[in-house]
């Protein structure tokens, strides 16, 4: 049994994360079920990485480490930047991530270090030099930022002091983003991901259903 499982892995977590995403759309546009399914999006991000760690192939005891720390480090850069201001701007977060210290949901640092990991492994090795990888990657992140504001405005993840996003959050998503993801592309080495296209993809696909949603 466990052998089917290992052999098959890769579908069954893209089976999962589809069927996460699509109940998530669903439930949330819909507000049909009985489940809060808002209420669930640290959850969400808790498998999304525990999938993602599932598919890690190759890899090596450092780089567990150093997932580690890029979690840890987005954790405190927000500390700062939401207590502060001088990061992103000025903003507050809301209750939809779930659990705070120092007025910051735990949560944001596993997504911190989730979304550079999958653009880092969606890219792989076809950019062999790593600034100019970590370089797109971190303009991938961006466009993903991007997508992600309208929705986190509309739904309470966070609130910003005046209604535009200021441009130094994207320089600083940018800026952040970058020094992440050079780092995840000097230790990433011979390991690889398959399932990481797919959740970059679905989260593209999740927060851009949202867009449209909201300006209709």
């Amino acid at each position: 049994m466990f052998e089917s499982v290992k052999k098959y892995k890769l579908k069954i977590s893209i089976a999962l994360l589809v069927a996460f995403y699509v109940s998530g759309l669903i439930g949330i546009l819909t507000k049909t079920t009985a489940i809060d399914f808002l209420s669930l999006t640290p959850l969400n991000l808790l498998i999304n990485v525990i999938l993602l760690f599932i598919n890690h192939e190759k890899g090596r005891t450092i780089q567990w480490l150093v997932f580690f720390i890029i979690g840890i480090l987005g954790f405190f850069i927000e500390v700062i930047g939401v207590n502060t201001g001088v990061i992103f701007g000025e903003y507050i977060y809301g209750n939809t991530l779930g659990w705070k210290i120092f007025e910051t949901p735990l949560i944001i640092g596993v997504n911190w270090m989730m979304l550079t990991y999958a653009v880092v492994y969606t890219t792989g090795n076809s950019i062999t030099n790593n600034i100019l990888k970590a370089l797109f990657c971190a303009a991938i992140l961006v466009a993903l930022d991007f997508l992600i504001e309208p929705v986190a405005i509309a739904y309470d993840f966070w609130t910003w002091s005046n209604i535009a996003v200021p441009l130094k959050n994207y320089l600083a998503w940018f800026g952040i983003g970058f020094v992440f993801c050079y780092i995840l592309c000097h230790f990433k080495k011979e390991s690889n991901n398959a399932l990481a296209p797919f959740l970059l993809l679905l989260q593209f696909i999740f927060f851009g259903i949202f867009n449209l949603a909201l300006w209709n």
